[in-house]
């Protein structure tokens, strides 16, 4: 028997980690999360206010926007590329080994949830998407303690807006044990393929 995903994307600071937490704790069955922060702490680079550019891993695109406020983009080159290719394919592994999964994806740019849903087709995947207004999310990462990079959220806004996902919800007010009640609601009631 193979095992179904739940793919909750959105931009950084969202909501995606919390809601995915409570997911686990809710559901009837164990779900593993895998998010990409998982796979970022893999590779061999200091992450954390290290300044590089352009390479074969990941770097921040740092720049302003016209009122000053600071935007981030993760960009990334062929080992970057690698990384995330190999991504998709553990999450596929973990899969077919039987294992559920709850997805926690930031897309970084707008060919990644394109290359999940490849990745993913022939599985039972719910797809959601957590959104929330610029002004909420910004306040949120400048509250973070932790894998806060400022402009992030901002970097980040909107990249999921064109996919069709099977779920939308407004995540600036709903509490996380709230947002999981209604996903898990409206995912069980998706019928399983294959």
């Amino acid at each position: 028997m193979v095992g179904r995903v739940i793919a909750l994307a959105g931009t950084s600071s969202v909501g995606k980690s919390s809601v995915a937490a409570r997911l686990q704790e809710i559901l009837p069955e164990p779900h593993l999360v895998v998010g990409i922060d998982h796979f970022f702490s893999m590779f061999p680079q200091h992450w954390e206010d290290h300044p590089r550019g352009p390479g074969p891993g990941f770097w921040y695109e740092e720049s302003a926007d016209p009122d000053g406020s600071p935007r981030s983009r993760i960009r990334y080159g062929v080992a970057g590329e690698r990384l995330l290719a190999g991504m998709r394919a553990s999450v596929r592994a973990m899969l077919d080994c039987g294992n559920n999964v709850i997805l926690d994806e930031m897309p970084v740019d707008s060919s990644i949830i394109p290359a999940w849903k490849r990745e993913l087709a022939s599985f039972h995947a719910y797809w959601v998407h957590l959104k929330a207004p610029l002004s909420v999310v910004e306040q949120r990462e400048a509250g973070r303690t932790r894998g806060r990079q400022w402009g992030n959220a901002r970097g980040h806004f909107g990249i999921a807006d064109r996919e069709d996902f099977d779920l939308v919800l407004d995540a600036s007010s709903a509490a996380p044990g709230d947002i999981a009640a209604e996903i898990k609601r409206a995912s069980s009631a998706v019928a399983p393929h294959r």
